[in-house]
């Protein structure tokens, strides 16, 4: 008797367990949404998160690029400033082709003769006068070999009284016309090849028809072709 239930009470464990089936599945139902929403969420923070990182990435990458670019500039700019100062510095020289266009254009002079000079102790001009003779003695000029000379500035003189050294390439002559003449061919040409070249400003009194090429310390500036080049800007 006492193992034979009523079919109540059946009945009233059967909806005490359908009751608890149906929290337990909305229980599980709210665990699985609520995950859901948070692996959601945590994967949407990870994309924004990932979107975000990668426009900065991609922001920093293009302005190191553009101080890149700024400082390759700078320095392409620096480089070329510095070739162009080591250029105004270079020693005035003659080319083989130059010598050739100087000896053309006073080879109509030949049998002229000549002296030419340099400052004691310049190197750049011994260089620059034996060019110049070299060319002269090709256009048939007679032409004594360069030597150095001197000029010694006065001591015990007030500031301003005496005259700096000249620069350049001076050419004088005595006041015979195939001198005079010849002179002033030389300094054509010289200045036609881009070098400071001037005639004297005094004209010589002796008798021998001479021409007295003097090569002074270099002037400030491009000589040659860089001052021909600067000249055609």
């Amino acid at each position: 008797m006492a193992l034979v239930k009523p079919l109540e009470w059946w009945s009233g464990w059967a909806d005490f367990f359908g009751v608890t089936a149906v929290i337990l599945a909305g229980i599980l139902a709210l665990v699985t949404l609520l995950g859901w929403t948070f692996s959601w969420k945590a994967g949407r923070l990870k994309d924004d998160a990932l979107t975000r990182y990668q426009a900065e990435a991609k922001e920093s990458i293009a302005e190191a690029n553009k101080a890149a670019s700024i400082a390759n500039q700078q320095a392409a700019a620096a480089n070329l400033e510095l070739a162009w100062l080591q250029a105004k510095m270079l020693p005035r020289r003659l080319t083989k082709a130059q010598q050739e266009r100087l000896a053309s254009g006073v080879s109509s002079l030949a049998q002229q003769l000549a002296s030419v000079w340099y400052g004691a102790g310049d190197k750049e001009s011994e260089n620059f006068s034996w060019e110049i003779a070299s060319a002269l003695n090709a256009a048939g000029w007679r032409v004594f070999s360069p030597a150095s000379t001197a000029t010694l500035a006065q001591s015990g003189k007030p500031f301003g009284t005496i005259p700096r050294l000249q620069t350049g390439v001076v050419v004088s002559s005595n006041k015979d016309e195939p001198s005079m003449k010849a002179a002033d061919a030389l300094v054509r040409e010289l200045s036609a090849l881009g070098f400071d070249a001037r005639k004297a400003a005094n004209i010589g009194n002796g008798p021998e028809p001479v021409v007295v090429v003097t090569v002074q310390a270099r002037p400030e500036g491009g000589q040659g072709e860089l001052k021909l080049n600067a000249g055609r800007k």
